[in-house]
């Protein structure tokens, strides 16, 4: 790749522009682009610009043992709207919220909250009936949004970080490889 081919601190430099989930597209790309991406001195922006972070606004790292990348991936939740509901998935649960009709502001009181996982969520995805979530403890839970009905499923013996689904189908990684694979998806033109 010939990004990497460029000095070190035009690469830190180009990289503090990008923000989180970009940076951890760009690091799917490659093997080296990993390694570089990984470092803590990539996300030391953006770990300073999050509440608890562990990083001051100084600049002095309180907890230097947990890789910053690991503290940014996990203070950011995965928020996905679907028409006036809200959806937000922080630690191991998924809750839902209303938008309000003046202003999209969210309403305080939850209207529904989707658990099972043992551990955080790393992602989920919605159909017109349910909720499917892949977490860091290995299952894929499908939630039926109008009851408080689930379906557990086991089979990962780590975490969960790539789904998606189309009509009935449930798409993940079930082809055996010797890295992690951070993203799945559906075409929608072969559908």
């Amino acid at each position: 790749m010939f990004l990497f081919q460029l000095p070190e601190d035009v690469l830190f430099l180009v990289l503090s522009y990008l923000d989180p989930r970009s940076l951890c597209r760009l690091s799917q790309a490659c093997k080296r682009s990993y390694m570089f991406i990984s470092r803590d001195v990539v996300w030391r922006k953006i770990a300073k610009d999050i509440i608890n972070s562990g990083l001051t606004r100084q600049g002095i790292d309180l907890c230097p043992s947990i890789p910053l990348k690991d503290r940014v991936r996990v203070l950011l939740p995965w928020i996905q709207l679907d028409c006036d509901v809200l959806y937000l998935s922080q630690a191991a649960n998924i809750s839902a919220y209303h938008l309000r009709a003046e202003g999209g502001k969210l309403q305080n009181k939850r209207v529904a909250l989707f658990s099972g996982h043992q551990e955080d969520v790393c992602r989920f995805t919605l159909t017109d009936t349910h909720l499917i979530s892949a977490g860091g403890d290995g299952k894929i839970i499908v939630h039926d949004r109008g009851s408080d009905y689930s379906v557990e499923y086991y089979g990962h013996n780590q975490e969960v970080n790539c789904i998606d689904c189309k009509g009935g189908v449930i798409c993940l990684h079930t082809i055996p490889t010797y890295d992690r694979v951070w993203s799945v998806a559906i075409s929608p033109s072969l559908w």
